[in-house]
């Protein structure tokens, strides 16, 4: 038996197939759900980027617009750059204790972005790019790119959160072993 169509049934696949292929181009290649409602915001978060070059460093200039997706799509203005020199904890074998050392000509940088982002009940979206702290996130610009991890974010005018990125030091190391004000797991 052979399957006859005429030309409602022609009408009707190809109107499924462009409803078909418009959520799909809204959901996955731009990013945007069909049926959220969206409330546009300002985000200013920072990245950073660990051990990285001189040249990774200089090359960044505030007012950059720069792309945080792989796609390059999602766009970002560059707000303020930070750097201080990149250090690693290490032990000291003969002491046997741990220290921190610098790295030679590698800087830790912190940048912090601006851009217009769809806030939803959920989370933050750049395009396609989910905004949320801890992320891992990459950035573009003209002559560099680097892979990093978001590390704060507020809304444009409000405060930072809890982390002052410039009184901040991940590599703090307390006398005590990290057993500050009587808390730890030690016995009594």
């Amino acid at each position: 038996m052979k399957l006859k169509l005429n030309i409602l049934d022609w009408i009707l696949i190809g109107i499924l197939l462009l409803a078909t292929l418009f959520v799909l181009y809204r959901t996955l290649w731009i990013g945007q759900p069909i049926f959220i409602e969206q409330n546009r915001v300002v985000l200013e978060y920072q990245m950073e980027f660990r051990r990285k070059t001189p040249e990774f460093r200089d090359a960044i200039m505030v007012g950059d617009v720069v792309y945080v997706s792989a796609r390059e799509r999602d766009e970002a203005e560059v707000i303020e750059v930070i750097s201080r020199p990149a250090q690693v904890i290490t032990l000291d074998r003969e002491a046997n204790e741990y220290i921190i050392t610098e790295i030679p000509r590698h800087y830790d940088v912190i940048v912090t972005l601006r851009s217009e982002v769809v806030e939803t009940d959920r989370e933050f979206r750049n395009g396609g790019t989910p905004i949320r702290v801890g992320a891992e996130c990459v950035m573009r610009g003209r002559g560099y790119a680097a892979e990093g991890f978001i590390i704060n974010m507020r809304r444009y005018g409000e405060e930072w959160f809890d982390i002052v990125i410039a009184e901040y030091d991940p590599y703090e190391i307390h006398e005590n072993g990290g057993e500050e004000n009587g808390e730890g797991g030690g016995e009594e």
